[in-house]
């Protein structure tokens, strides 16, 4: 068995498509976590202007906006406020644009991978804190 999610932490989760971000909703609120969700960069943007999150959980390969795109878009609405970030892809070696603080891609998940494997990441980049306050985007 699992530990709880600590405190109920409040992911946004976002991925292009639906099955998957329906699976991750499913799944990580199955293991205690709080789960908005948003199917595209602009819409997660969106969900930003009206909540607050402990983790972001984004794909790479998403449209219009990769994972990449929305997190720097992220990082200029909220500053040193950016939740940790976690990514999510099958690509094993990721082409981040030069801008993107490498330090984001420290919680980087290789597609497929454990319920448990998302888990012990979400808690990692917790644990690791928000990066806005001490590096520039």
């Amino acid at each position: 068995m699992t530990d709880p999610a600590p405190a109920a932490l409040h992911l946004l989760v976002v991925d292009d498509e639906e099955q998957i971000l329906e699976l991750l909703d499913l799944t990580l609120s199955l293991q205690g976590f709080r789960v908005t969700t948003a199917p595209s960069g602009p819409a997660a943007l969106e969900r930003l202007s009206g909540a607050t999150f402990d983790v972001l959980v984004l794909d790479v390969l998403m449209t219009p906006w990769d994972g990449f795109e929305t997190v720097e878009r992220m990082a200029r609405h909220l500053g040193s406020a950016l939740p940790p970030v976690v990514f999510l892809s099958g690509l094993a070696h990721p082409t981040p644009p030069p801008t993107l603080n490498p330090r984001l891609l420290d919680h980087y998940l290789l597609k497929p991978f454990r319920p448990s494997q998302l888990v012990e990441a979400i808690r990692r980049a917790h644990a690791a804190g928000p990066l806005g306050r001490t590096t520039e985007f």
